[in-house]
């Protein structure tokens, strides 16, 4: 079961390139990358609960920014911390894909409701914004990179800044794909009410 297709077709060496991809708007697709968001989330929870309960909260250890506050997280984070902050890391790897995929699957859902609807121009924007959600993973796996160096004990720039710069990125495109994911949805559903016949 899949809702109206969001894909555009661009020539590419005499076939046809399909964005988002068909597969992404299968219902099933979409269902299995929210249980892994849900379950990985949660597991992701006790991990930074772990690292707040040593005395560094999540976003001191993400977004320290510069040399002397990455070392003081991982000084204050102390052995066990340090364990808690390296499953804190992997266990965000199948997250950041699933969100990424989900976000993205979400802008290709509002696109074909959009087109649907009749509004072809925002339909456009809602595909385009289908990228947001893979450059948010991408840049969240950046900035973990780069916190994954400070945890062996490297304190120099730039990754204290990478990891704050990327971190940044993320909720941007994060927050961006949500939003038009969102908008785009209840603009397509109002609209189809308003062109219902009575």
């Amino acid at each position: 079961m899949a809702v109206p297709s969001a894909s555009v077709a661009v020539p590419a060496s005499g076939e046809s390139v399909r964005w988002p991809p068909a597969w992404l708007t299968n219902v099933g697709v979409v269902i299995g990358f929210g249980i892994i968001v849900l379950l990985s989330s949660m597991a992701i929870g006790a991990a930074a609960t772990s690292m707040t309960e040593h005395g560094v909260s999540v976003d001191n250890f993400q977004f320290a920014g510069t040399s002397a506050k990455a070392q003081l997280a991982y000084g204050e984070l102390g052995p066990d911390g340090r364990r808690a902050a390296w499953w804190f890391l992997a266990l965000e790897l199948p997250f950041l894909v699933s969100y990424g995929l989900l976000l993205c699957a979400g802008c290709a859902f509002a696109a074909g409701r959009l087109a649907a609807a009749g509004a072809e121009r925002l339909a456009r924007i809602a595909r385009f914004a289908a990228v947001f959600g893979l450059l948010a993973a991408g840049c969240d796996l950046i900035q973990n990179s780069a916190l994954a160096v400070n945890l062996t004990g490297h304190f120099a720039q730039p990754f204290p800044r990478i990891a704050e710069v990327f971190g940044d990125l993320t909720w941007v495109f994060g927050i961006s794909a949500g939003f038009v994911f969102v908008a785009g949805w209840i603009f397509a559903v109002l609209r189809s009410r308003k062109m219902a016949p009575e």
